[in-house]
Formats: C-alpha cells, structure tokens, sequence
C-alpha cells in the first residue's frame, strides 16, 4: 500500500489525452479494461476537427474518467491578448460545466504553451490544475498550473526528445530521461522503466497523446502492450490528472 502519510513515497499513475477526438471514447474503453484513469481534455470549437458529443463525454465520466478543458478554439494562448486569453479560458469552462452538470477544474495549455501570464490567468479562471509537456518529470510535488509528464504515446526519435526538452528548458527532464530510463525510445520499455521507478522512489507516471495520432498511426496494439505493462501494479494509485492534485495536497 502507499504510504500516504509520507506524500514523496506515494506511486502515481495518471494519463491524459488532448483534443476531445471521439476515438477517446475507445481509448478510454481501452483504459478502464486495464484498471488506468485518464483525463480528456476537450478542446470545443478546433477548426473542423471532430469532438466528442455530449453523450460520449457522459459515457467517459461514468467509466470514472475525467473531462478537462483544451481551451475554446486552441489557441497558442501566449500570443493572445488579456481578453481573449481570458474568454478562451472562461468560456470553454462554463460551455463544459453546463453540459455536463459539475465543475472543470483541469485545464491543457494547448500546444504545451504557457507563460506566467497564461497560468496567472488560468487560477484567475477558476481552474485548479493545468497540464504541461513538460517532460520525464516524476516528481510528486509541483506547481499545480505547470504539471509535468513523464513521456507521450509516440515513438519519437532521440532529436525529438531533445529538442523539446531544450525548447522547454527542461534539462532536467532530459537528465532524468538519460540517467533513470537510459534515453530509452522503445514505448513499451519506457513504460516499464517509468512504472518501476516510482514504485522504487515514489512519483508520478504521467503517459499522455491523442486517440486520433493513435488511430492515424496505427497504434492501438502497442498501446495496449504500454497499458498492460502499468497496469495492476502492487501499491500503485490509478488516478485522473485532477485527483493526482488531491492525493498530494492531503
């Protein structure tokens, strides 16, 4: 059992999945077989791109997964103007909270984009968590507007990590990912590894994407082997983004 008493000693799974594709009503099927939470994070008015409707989104919460908002129209919000910034935030809550009858508290900046502004705006908003790209970041103690990840669910190349770890100044996370995970790319070994650490140090794994990369892409059989291999682990919590937030702040 965790000991929650010692919150650095807690072991977290969590996942999330960006855009509000209606393949995440599969991909959360996919995530409740295997015991695994997963927050969905809606972004309502995205160009012509497909969303979920009402009812899958209903569907989804009564697997016990969570919805989250990806802004209104995704927008990389730190090129926008204070009001706009703010209606992209505010509207996009309220248009999610009257569909669905309860309060959104999480947010996904949009691009992995965000600035002190964009986080100050985001509190002022009334959400309580927002979701970076931060990468392989398992620490269990974090800003809660800047919440980490430890990888995404694509195979990327070592540039890409790297790449992405440098535009985030994140070399931190690129530390962690050569020392602890041995700059792994395999997403089934990663997963391992990533699991394995927090059950021997505490933290968080955190695997997000999108069901439609997943889809497009061809990638559900390895996504399956990624969650069979987190899954039902001993002394893990299996978590949405925003009980993450209320486990750690106990």
């Amino acid at each position: 059992m965790c000991d929650r008493s010692h919150p650095e000693k807690v072991s977290i799974v969590t996942t999330s999945w960006d855009d509000g594709h209606p393949l995440d009503l599969r991909l959360a099927q996919l995530l409740a077989s295997h015991g695994i939470l997963g927050t969905f994070y809606m972004a309502l008015r995205y160009n012509n791109f497909p969303r979920m409707s009402k009812e899958q989104m209903r569907i989804i919460r009564q697997m016990g997964m969570e919805i989250g908002s990806h802004t209104l129209t995704h927008p990389i919000l730190t090129k926008l103007d204070q009001s706009e910034l703010l209606r992209e935030l505010h509207e996009s809550k309220t248009i999610l909270e009257d569909m669905l009858r309860e309060s959104i508290v999480s947010l996904c900046y949009p691009k992995g984009k965000f600035n002190r502004r964009v986080c100050l705006a985001t509190a002022e908003a009334g959400y309580q968590l927002a979701r970076t790209t931060v990468a392989f970041r398992p620490e269990i103690h974090f800003d809660p507007f800047r919440m980490p990840v430890s990888f995404q669910f694509f195979p990327h190349t070592c540039m890409v990590h790297v790449c992405h770890a440098l535009k985030r100044g994140n070399l931190k996370g690129i530390t962690n990912w050569c020392r602890f995970w041995r700059a792994e790319r395999d997403l089934p070994r990663l997963a391992t590894f990533s699991v394995e650490y927090i059950l021997k140090h505490g933290g968080i794994m955190h695997l997000w994407g999108h069901s439609w990369e997943v889809e497009k892409y061809g990638l559900w059989d390895l996504l399956e082997e990624v969650l069979r291999r987190i899954a039902h682990r001993p002394g893990v919590l299996y978590l949405t983004n925003s009980q993450v937030l209320n486990v750690i702040s106990q």
